[in-house]
């Protein structure tokens, strides 16, 4: 019996899972030592141990309610963690699960490259890990866990609860940035206007207001150092923030009801653009659908207008002209001749859900 199943408590249901893998007994036995006491969000922690990727996968297979992987990379082979994170998203199809890689070789396993090939949501080499830092990176990972674990729970109340639903997450996506308010209302409303003086179904362009409002969904299992940083991102951090758009669709995709099928296909294209050079497909032209077309062109049109952590505002002879420039490259252009034919309209949606008026 190692000390992690000695201080764990299989009694207790409502604990944290976190599962060790590592192959060395004294890494388990330390990180056991330094979390043992961590309450977070009034829940202890219930620790489970494997010593081999192999052993860790049956682990998983039993316990699919694992919060948090402290993963070794070099064990019964040197890519033995990395192949295990494949299995994980990809095999068992688990997004749930927050992945800490922790390498005493960072040389085997470069940050960079790992952070970019991988869907891993934290790297740490062991030599820098003190027991302030490796609490600190479970906190993260837990309230990141339950936040998705919140939103997958609610899906299953979808039927009666739905338009109420569909604003809560978009507004607790929101708040996780230090962002505009109205953000997410105004995207809905302005992409519900362009849906119908381009001519889309009336039940179409109905759907969009709520629909547009989950598209930065993905941005809950964004870390906040990442998601506010006030500088530019690093090549790494950028993948990492990418990935928002496939979190987004896992997320709404375990629903056939109409209004997520089409929530689910603007959070995962919402970045492409027009010319094929955006992500995370590079789709091209009418191959991004057009529902994600029309929320590309309103997102950013509402994000140029408001001040963020990183930027001023724009002013509007500025935000007319980038629209124009970027038709047929960013934007579909067809598109953009609605949004000039409409633009008093769409102003008009920007002053009613002004961030100057209260929730």
């Amino acid at each position: 019996m190692t000390l992690a199943d000695a201080v764990s408590n299989p009694e207790a249901a409502d604990k944290w899972k976190v599962l060790i893998v590592d192959d060395e007994k004294d890494v388990h036995d330390v990180t056991v030592l330094a979390l043992k006491r961590l309450v977070f969000d009034s829940r202890a922690v219930e620790f489970l141990s494997a010593f081999s990727a192999a052993e860790a996968r049956n682990i998983l297979c039993a316990n699919t309610d694992v919060a948090v992987l402290l993963l070794d990379v070099v064990m019964e082979d040197e890519n033995a963690g990395l192949d295990l994170v494949r299995y994980i998203r990809e095999e068992l199809k688990n997004k749930m699960v927050r992945i800490i890689l922790r390498t005493g070789h960072p040389g085997q396993a470069p940050e960079e490259s790992v952070t970019m090939e991988y869907d891993i949501n934290d790297y740490r080499e062991k030599s820098e890990l003190t027991a302030r830092s490796l609490k600190t990176a479970l906190i993260t990972a837990f309230r990141s866990y339950r936040d998705i674990a919140t939103i997958k729970s609610l899906n299953h109340e979808i039927e009666s609860t739905q338009k109420e639903l569909i604003y809560t997450l978009g507004e607790i996506a929101e708040s996780r940035s230090v962002e505009t308010g109205h953000h997410v209302k105004r995207v809905g409303e302005i992409s519900a206007l362009l849906a119908s003086r381009y001519g889309l179904a009336a039940e179409e362009a109905a759907r969009m207001p709520l629909a547009a409002s989950m598209h930065d969904l993905g941005k809950l299992a964004i870390h906040d150092s990442i998601l506010n940083k006030p500088g530019p991102l690093t090549g790494a951090e950028f993948e990492i923030m990418k990935h928002h758009c496939e979190l987004g669709y896992e997320i709404l995709s375990k629903s056939s009801r109409p209004l997520l099928q089409m929530a689910k296909v603007i959070a995962r294209e919402h970045h492409e653009n027009f010319d094929g050079t955006g992500y995370p497909y590079g789709l091209k032209g009418a191959e991004i659908s057009i529902w994600s077309r029309i929320v590309a062109l309103a997102d950013v049109f509402d994000a140029l207008g408001t001040r963020r952590v990183y930027k001023e505002a724009w002013p509007k002879e500025k935000i007319f002209d980038y629209i124009v420039a970027e038709s047929g490259k960013k934007f579909d252009p067809e598109l953009v001749e609605v949004f000039i034919r409409h633009i008093d309209d769409v102003y008009k949606v920007r002053e009613r859900f002004s961030d100057d008026v209260p929730k």
